[in-house]
């Protein structure tokens, strides 16, 4: 994560921003799903977005930021559509944010069954800030369009709160190091 590029297109995601990094069930209306979750980062869940699906999500969770996977659409017309982020290696307009190939991630939960323990996925999260700097990475959700929506959803919350508490362990350090 690029906090400079974040800040200057006027986006702002906490240390350690949970997104999914791949597709979701369909259909899902995913967008209210993930905000109730906890996400930081709101996706349509499809493979790939067009314009009214990011307008929509845009819509309905008006606090977060939405990222679009564009496939062949625009960049231009879904940033114009609210998309913040978008997953590109190409250059996006002024206001969004190029989520890239190289991006720094912990993928804490996988697309296997069942779902996993938030302790679990906060060690892991942890083991990932410990290991570089915390406020560069996303914590993120595989591919998990295959995987049962009931499971997907317990995964989610399961990654949310895992984060959470390693966002709080984070902050306890930082305040009472001894």
């Amino acid at each position: 994560m690029r906090r400079g590029d974040l800040e200057s297109a006027g986006i702002n995601v906490p240390v350690l921003a949970t997104v999914c990094a791949g597709p979701l069930p369909q259909p899902g209306n995913w967008a209210l799903r993930l905000e109730k979750l906890g996400l930081d980062v709101i996706t349509t869940g499809a493979p790939v977005d067009d314009p009214v699906a990011v307008a929509t999500a845009a819509v309905a969770v008006p606090f977060r930021p939405v990222m679009a996977w564009p496939g062949d659409a625009s960049v231009e017309l879904l940033v114009e559509a609210g998309a913040r982020i978008v997953a590109t290696d190409d250059p996006v307009p002024s206001g969004a944010y190029a989520f890239t190939v190289d991006e720094a991630m912990v993928v804490p939960i996988s697309a296997d069954a069942p779902a996993e323990n938030a302790n679990d996925v906060a060690r892991e999260v942890l083991a990932a800030a410990r290991g570089g700097q915390a406020s560069s990475i996303w914590v993120a959700a595989p591919d998990l369009s295959t995987v049962p929506e009931d499971i997907v959803e317990a995964k989610l919350e399961a990654m949310c709160e895992g984060t959470r508490m390693a966002r709080l362990w984070l902050s306890k350090q930082q305040s009472d190091p001894d």
